[in-house]
């Protein structure tokens, strides 16, 4: 009888170590599948979410504004402009099902609702917008300001949605190392000095992954400023930080549609530094360097209103655009520029007119239409420019027509 007593009391330790370790294992399962939840919502549950909603705002921006501003401005058809919005739509409605699709807590839902209402709100508006767009009568014309208010509506709602999921994002993350914190402790109550190994194994494959997310955010931060400099220096002077010619052709296009669309006056004015040539004979080419810096610095500490623009076009030749000014005050900030140069009193002894260096400027202003070339202007600046010098440079000629 003592052998099976003992095979008994074998039987019931094995049991009992096998139902330890089943616990153990069921709790150790319970909490890596709880971690891997929180994992899933830190990496996976945040980003789609955010890349929905950013893809969302994008669809409004890129799609559906583009395409009613390019079909208002004549450059795509009434069946294309159509047919875009019904895409787009179709694509919102798509990624706001995808969206919504992934778990939401309880107190997200009254927002999340108000944000689909705002979402079909829109949508309704530009179905009345193809509506119009399809009628052939066209009662009423279409109103680019309701449009941009309707975009913009959504745009703010949606972005205070993805404010909320960047903040939920942190929580989660607070959240997992609580959870983590609490798993340490019920494991090592029930595996004591074993248990504490293996929880340091899980510690050091935790921290692991720590640092490899902390090394993502800081690649991905220094990522995003490295691109913020490539973006600034391909759009800047590296010699003056004014804007280059690159960034000239972008704002002129742009700035000239929209002044079409406004019926605003557009003004454009070309600069050029008197003899600067002789200025880099006398004086030197670090020098030169100096004169063309400064002329920027007037140009940044004069032309400080958000629409004003000023460029370096490359050598001692400057542009700049203006917009919302009259005609009257973009003339007075053209000479403001040239008596602010020609009172610094930088000594040019290569000069046929002064003792001191100065510019001349040539300028446009205009308010233009849908059938005038954008060239034009550029080149009444530049024959403005040139009759500045004929006249004895250190002047400015402005005209208000081509």
């Amino acid at each position: 009888m003592k052998p099976l007593k003992l095979k008994a009391k074998l039987l019931y330790l094995l049991l009992l170590v096998g139902f330890g370790l089943v616990v153990v294992g069921l709790i150790g399962y319970f909490n890596i599948q709880n971690i891997k939840k929180n994992l899933d919502t830190l990496y996976f549950g945040s980003l789609l979410p955010l890349s929905e909603l950013n893809a969302i705002n994008a669809a409004y921006h890129n799609n559906l504004a583009s395409s009613i501003y390019q079909w208002n401005n004549k450059l795509i058809s009434d069946e294309h402009v159509s047919n875009k919005i019904v895409e787009s739509l179709e694509q919102i409605n798509h990624l706001w099902a995808s969206y919504t699709s992934h778990h939401k807590r309880p107190e997200e839902i009254a927002y999340v609702t108000y944000t689909g209402e705002q979402i079909q709100h829109v949508a309704d508006y530009f179905i009345q917008v193809r509506s119009l767009i399809n009628d052939p009568v066209r009662s009423h014309p279409l109103s680019l300001i309701t449009m941009d208010e309707n975009i913009q509506s959504i745009q703010h709602t949606l972005q205070q949605l993805i404010a909320y999921e960047n903040a939920a994002a942190k929580y989660e993350h607070a959240q997992l190392l609580a959870q983590y914190q609490n798993a340490l402790v019920q494991l090592f109550l029930f595996l004591g000095v074993i248990l504490s190994l293996v929880m340091g194994l899980a510690w050091m494959i935790f921290s692991r992954i720590e640092i490899q997310q902390q090394q993502l955010i800081e690649s991905s931060e220094t990522l995003k400023h490295l691109n913020f400099k490539l973006e600034q220096a391909s759009y800047t002077d590296s010699l003056t930080s004014l804007y280059n010619r690159r960034y000239f052709n972008i704002v002129y296009e742009r700035e000239f549609k929209r002044a079409i669309r406004s019926n605003r006056p557009f003004v454009f004015m070309m600069l050029d530094i008197d003899f600067f040539k002789q200025y880099n004979d006398t004086y030197g080419h670090l020098q030169g360097d100096l004169a063309l810096q400064t002329v920027a610095k007037i140009l940044k500490t004069t032309l400080q209103r958000p629409g004003d623009y000023p460029f370096r076009l490359g050598g001692e030749e400057f542009g700049v655009i203006l917009t919302d000014i009259d005609c009257k005050n973009a003339r007075i900030m053209g000479e403001k520029v040239r008596a602010s140069i020609e009172h610094l009193k930088i000594e040019h002894k290569g000069s046929k007119i002064l003792p001191t260096l100065s510019v001349s400027i040539g300028g446009v202003c205009i308010v233009p239409t849908v059938d005038m070339s954008e060239d034009a202007l550029i080149h009444t600046a530049d024959t403005n420019l040139y009759a500045a010098k004929e006249r004895g440079r250190n002047q400015i000629v402005f005209s208000n027509k081509l």
